[in-house]
């Protein structure tokens, strides 16, 4: 894929890409006013290009009045050979247009019908992406790998790690890897293990730090925990000793008094009962039922006392009637009695009860005054039965994290295997071809081999490099060589890989911008002929950016010779038409 047009409706420069070697020249007249280069918008180029191929909305860039009813069209060469116009709109940029033709465009005109028209942002990056039909890298779309053919100066800090590329590792490293013909998932599996790994372990943490645990308290945790049952079941037993009778009864002292009213009242009748039974018992024995008159008129001789019979008779008379009285009286005690007795077992039956009922009120007047200790129990148990769910919360705590450990090690076992995996797939060194051909675009440029490497560091995980085998042979203590040393790096990887992949479906073109500032005249020349080379070997669309000061001289004192057609947009700053969006922001 070959970049063919880049046009808009207003304020742009239109340009038309060279099929093999591009420059983008800037002019700079008025030198002494140090004039910021990049607002003539040799760096916007990029941020332009990036935008037709569906990159993000840019609002640094395009968030600025003068692209306001700006309509960009971009015409790619694919690699099928047929021709692919995109429309995408300022200020609409989640709506693109796709035409597809078998010919380049004549003009820097917009088509008369278009084959998907105003369709949604995330359909369009798949519809692209089927139209570009790469056929390498295909875990990843052409969004993954573009960032390594459109670089800003802010990405030549790293030859892997794109300025673009500020997630984990697990967003760019499986990706390098394919890239440099491996299988991009094995790392990417690793990876996920590994943040897997990590979840559990910050689980394991919050658990911790939680319940303030640690795995090796489990038996201690569980001998507490029996102590506190045994202290619950004791508190139990205590509490159930609390019989509380008729507690939805509320009882008070006057109650009582009343209880006790009625024993003084039945105390009083059972006592005048008791005297007269006592007094009608004595009665009945005092009775006497037969005198004997002979004895008499023998004990009145005995005193030389005259019997007379009309006193004999007198007595006789007498006797009958005390005996009739006293008969009728034994039979009216005795039934009094049975009476009274009947009347002091039913009195004594109720004082029985009576006392009863006041020994239960009395009872629960008592337990009522101790309910303060039966709360302070059940404040207890509750305290207790709270510490063994906080110590059963604890040993689950310490159960889980074991149980999690126990994941770890089954999951850092699949890790090794991974990374033993990684090991194996590294040593039969497929990124090779590759790496021959950036060592020799070093040396070709240089005079020196570079070297890019793969390795598995300590803890298995896959470190990139690219590095020169003696940098010493070209660096120098100009604090610039830092930036030159990697911006070379840079330029031959993205160049390596567009060889490499040169018979393949895959992108033909790259834009590096500034990549000859503050370069050796020297090397500058030997990097554009080099270059040029390998544009013609492999048919490879390079585009370079860069201030006309930057333009090397020969030893001859020559300026180096763009031809016309190689220079596909000249910029200056004049005036405002000399910018890329024609104003100056």
């Amino acid at each position: 894929m070959k970049l063919v047009k880049l046009y808009a409706n207003k304020n742009f420069k239109n340009i038309e890409f060279n099929p093999l070697f591009n420059v983008v020249l800037a002019t700079i007249f008025e030198k002494d006013k140090n004039k910021d280069t990049h607002n003539l918008g040799k760096t916007s180029l990029i941020h332009v290009i990036n935008f037709i191929l569906l990159g993000s909305f840019n609002k640094a860039v395009f968030e600025n009045n003068i692209f306001s009813g700006v309509v960009f069209y971009g015409e790619i060469e694919l690699n099928t050979g047929n021709f692919l116009i995109i429309r995408r709109e300022i200020d609409t940029p989640t709506r693109i247009s796709f035409k597809v033709n078998e010919f380049k465009s004549l003009a820097f005109t917009s088509p008369q019908n278009w084959d998907d028209e105003n369709m949604p942002f995330e359909k369009s990056r798949k519809h692209l992406n089927e139209l570009l039909g790469f056929d390498v890298i295909l875990n990843y779309d052409y969004r993954k790998s573009i960032t390594y053919f459109l670089r800003s100066q802010q990405d030549y800090l790293d030859v892997y790690k794109l300025n673009k590329f500020k997630g984990k590792h697990i967003d760019w490293k499986p990706f390098v890897f394919e890239l440099l013909g491996y299988d991009g998932t094995l790392i990417e599996q690793k990876l996920k293990i590994e943040d897997e790994i990590e979840a559990k372990r910050n689980t394991i943490r919050v658990l911790k730090t939680e319940n303030r645990v640690d795995v090796g308290d489990r038996d201690r945790l569980v001998g507490l925990l029996e102590i506190k049952k045994q202290d619950s079941d004791e508190a139990k037993t205590t509490i159930d000793k609390f019989n509380f009778y008729e507690q939805d009864k509320l009882i008070n002292q006057d109650l009582i008094e009343i209880v006790d009213l009625k024993i003084q009242e039945f105390s009083t009748d059972r006592y005048r009962i008791d005297y007269e039974i006592s007094k009608i018992e004595e009665s009945l024995v005092n009775i006497v039922e037969e005198v004997n008159i002979v004895d008499l008129a023998k004990m009145f001789d005995e005193v030389n006392m005259y019997f007379s019979s009309e006193l004999k008779k007198e007595f006789e008379d007498l006797l009958k009637f005390n005996k009739a009285i006293s008969k009728d009286r034994k039979k009216y005690l005795i039934e009094n009695l049975s009476e009274l007795k009947e009347d002091y077992k039913s009195i004594d039956t109720s004082i029985r009860q009576l006392e009863i009922e006041k020994s239960e009120k009395l009872s629960f007047l008592t337990e009522k005054d101790s309910y303060s200790k039966f709360k302070e129990y059940q404040k207890e148990l509750s305290k207790t039965e709270a510490e063994i769910e906080r110590l059963k919360d604890k040993i689950n705590a310490v159960d889980q994290s074991l149980a999690i450990e126990s994941d770890i090690a089954n999951l850092q076992t699949q890790v090794e295997s991974k990374v033993q995996e990684i090991r194996n797939v590294i040593s039969l060194r497929k990124h090779a071809e590759i790496n021959k051909i950036f060592n020799s675009i070093i040396h070709d440029i240089l005079g020196t081999n570079a070297l890019i490497s793969i390795k598995p560091n300590k803890l298995g995980n896959v470190e990139f490099d690219a590095n020169y085998q003696n940098p010493n042979d070209f660096i120098s203590t100009s604090e610039a060589q830092g930036t030159t040393y990697k911006k070379l790096l840079c330029m031959a990887f993205d160049l390596s890989l567009l060889v490499h992949y040169s018979k393949n479906s895959f992108f033909r073109f790259v834009y590096h911008d500034g990549i000859l500032e503050g370069l050796d005249n020297r090397i500058k020349i030997k990097l554009l002929d080099k270059v040029k080379q390998l544009c013609t070997e492999y048919n490879i669309q390079y585009i370079l950016s860069l201030i006309d000061s930057d333009i090397p001289v020969d030893q001859a004192g020559r300026l180096y010779n763009f031809t016309k057609s190689e220079i596909c947009l000249e910029l200056n700053d004049k005036d405002e038409s000399g910018t890329l969006f024609l104003h100056n922001y």
